[in-house]
């Protein structure tokens, strides 16, 4: 009997997480897209694919990162475990759980303008590209039509019409509110 207790099989390919499954579902969808992007260049649209994460991580650079609730909770979950695991030497992180998980913030990041991002980004590209700087210099180019068809395939959420009557009102009465107060000191 084997190990997996859980996976997900698309087109006979199987995968132990559903990120994974997804990701595999995704890519035709990206890489169609960004085919447009690169003009039916495919090696390029491949390479894209296949940095992902590194061209989305110079397009981040100079950008403040907040923690997400996903992270959060895995910071929790992985602190449990250590507790779970009751290691010696950890008391201190097991009684201060709590507070590391609430106190938690990803380091500080210096604000740059958009000069100075286009600058790190190409730099940061630069070495994932073996130092092609011309190719380096038309992804910061694109990066807005590259991250979209990164974004291919994703669902998008449609607002509901009670959510888009909501905040139609909330604008009204606020709208509302400020002209009687405009009024009120006027008279």
């Amino acid at each position: 009997m084997s190990d997996v207790e859980q996976a997900y099989v698309v087109d006979g390919n199987v995968f132990e997480t559903k990120a994974e499954a997804v990701a595999y579902q995704r890519r035709p969808k990206i890489l169609n897209a960004l085919s447009e992007v690169t003009d039916g260049n495919e090696d390029l649209s491949n390479w894209l694919v296949e940095n992902q994460d590194t061209v989305e991580a110079a397009f981040e650079v100079g950008t403040v990162k907040r923690v997400k609730v996903a992270e959060r909770k895995k910071l929790k979950k992985a602190l449990d475990a250590i507790e779970e695991a009751d290691i010696k030497g950890t008391d201190f992180v097991t009684e201060n759980a709590d507070q590391i998980v609430d106190s938690f913030r990803w380091p500080k990041v210096k604000r740059m303008n958009d000069e100075e991002k286009a600058t790190q980004a190409k730099n940061t590209l630069m070495g994932a590209t073996e130092n092609n700087e011309e190719l380096s210099a038309w992804i910061v180019d694109n990066q807005d039509q590259i991250k979209e068809a990164f974004a291919a395939g994703k669902p998008k959420r449609e607002v509901s019409e009670k959510a888009k009557k909501a905040l139609e009102d909330y604008r009204a009465k606020k709208a509302a509110e400020k002209a009687a107060a405009e009024e009120a000191e006027e008279s």
